[in-house]
C-alpha cells in the first residue's frame, strides 16, 4: 500500500533534509506510527497526525488511499493577569 505523507514542523530527520513529503510503501496492516516511523519522525518526538482533517491516534489502521498530514503540537499561551 502506497501512503503519501507530508510533514510540516521541526522533525529532525522526517522525510529527508529540505523535503516536506513522501510516499512510503507499507503493508495492508499498518498503522500511522508505522508511517511515521518510515518517514524519519522518531518515537521520541511529539506530533500530531491528520487524514482528511481529523486527528489520529499511533495505532489507527491505515488503509489503501489514505494521505496523511503530520505536524509537530502546538502550544497555546494563557491570558495576561488582570
Amino acid at each position: 500500500m502506497r501512503t503519501p505523507v507530508r510533514v510540516m514542523g521541526q522533525f529532525r530527520n522526517a522525510p529527508r533534509a529540505g523535503e516536506r513529503s513522501a510516499v512510503v510503501d507499507l503493508c495492508c496492516g499498518s498503522r500511522v506510527i508505522d508511517a511515521l516511523r518510515a518517514v524519519g519522525v522518531g518515537d521520541d518526538e511529539p506530533w500530531n497526525a491528520s487524514i482528511a482533517g481529523q486527528l489520529l491516534e499511533a495505532e489507527r489502521m491505515l488503509r489503501d488511499g489514505d494521505s496523511l498530514f503530520v505536524f509537530t503540537p502546538l502550544a497555546g499561551g494563557a491570558f495576561p493577569p488582570d
